[in-house]
């Protein structure tokens, strides 16, 4: 079911060929030796990584079976993917949420630097991730723009940047599509989704996102999030847009829970 390693970090563990173009850059490690970013262990240059493998080896990343809908994946690891009992009672608004790996351990050490206590240089190696596994898993689908979940002013304000903005826009040029980061508005402050249960969270959010434009004609979406948890808020951001004219929505965050 989880994967320590993914394909598209494989070049991390790769030494490279010392030529003249990574001098400097070998200088440069040499000077200021490069840190593990969530522990600040050392690292050793020529890995170009930029977590050590203590801390990398904590990343479970998600593979199969998963509900092809919400993405949810099976503990058992056993036989092909099918619905879970969630999208069977209710089917949510997007088309297919997918998510990198589980929300625990090491990821939500990072998830938790990075949205809370200002460590945006985790955004590039989160992103990467990102572009890496949703390539492959959303299968190279044609989206019109890439948009993130957004923060109330208020809370924007509090925190200084949209962790959820950071990473689309890295994915957004990773993939060559527009991101479009006005597109929906969170117009009501709503209690966080992780102090809620389950049952409460689709009422928190209902009715906090408003979009922008009138009409999307058709337009294939991409919602970015950090966290996936019960999908309330994802679905809250899918409804309105689906309403507005998007033709399909899926989502792609970096981390969801079991």
């Amino acid at each position: 079911m989880y994967e320590n390693r993914a394909p598209w970090l494989v070049r991390y563990y790769e030494p490279v060929s010392m030529d003249y173009k990574y001098f400097l850059q070998a200088l440069a490690d040499f000077l200021y030796p490069p840190q593990c970013l969530l522990c600040r262990s050392f690292l050793l240059s020529y890995n170009n990584r930029y977590f050590c493998e203590g801390c990398f080896q904590q990343f479970a990343f998600i593979g199969g079976p998963v509900c092809p809908q919400c993405g949810r994946p099976f503990e058992s690891g056993l036989g092909g993917d099918h619905l879970c009992g969630s999208c069977l009672l209710k089917q949510p608004f997007f088309d297919r949420a997918r998510a990198i790996v589980v929300y625990e351990s090491g990821v939500r050490t990072a998830v938790h630097l990075f949205k809370y206590k200002g460590k945006t240089a985790l955004a590039a190696p989160l992103a990467e991730m990102l572009a890496g596994y949703g390539d492959r898993q959303l299968k190279k689908q044609v989206y019109t723009s890439i948009v993130p979940v957004p923060l109330h002013f208020r809370r924007l304000r509090q925190r200084g940047y949209n962790q959820s903005l950071l990473l689309a826009r890295r994915l957004g040029k990773a993939w060559r599509i527009r991101v479009t980061p006005g597109l929906l508005q969170r117009h009501r402050r709503t209690a966080p989704q992780a102090r809620l249960p389950a049952a409460e969270r689709r009422m928190n959010v209902y009715g906090a996102f408003s979009c922008c434009r009138s009409q999307l004609d058709g337009e294939r979406i991409l919602l970015v999030d950090d966290v996936y948890t019960s999908g309330a808020t994802v679905n809250e951001c899918a409804r309105i847009l689906k309403r507005h004219g998007a033709s399909a929505v899926d989502v792609l965050t970096l981390a969801r829970t079991k």
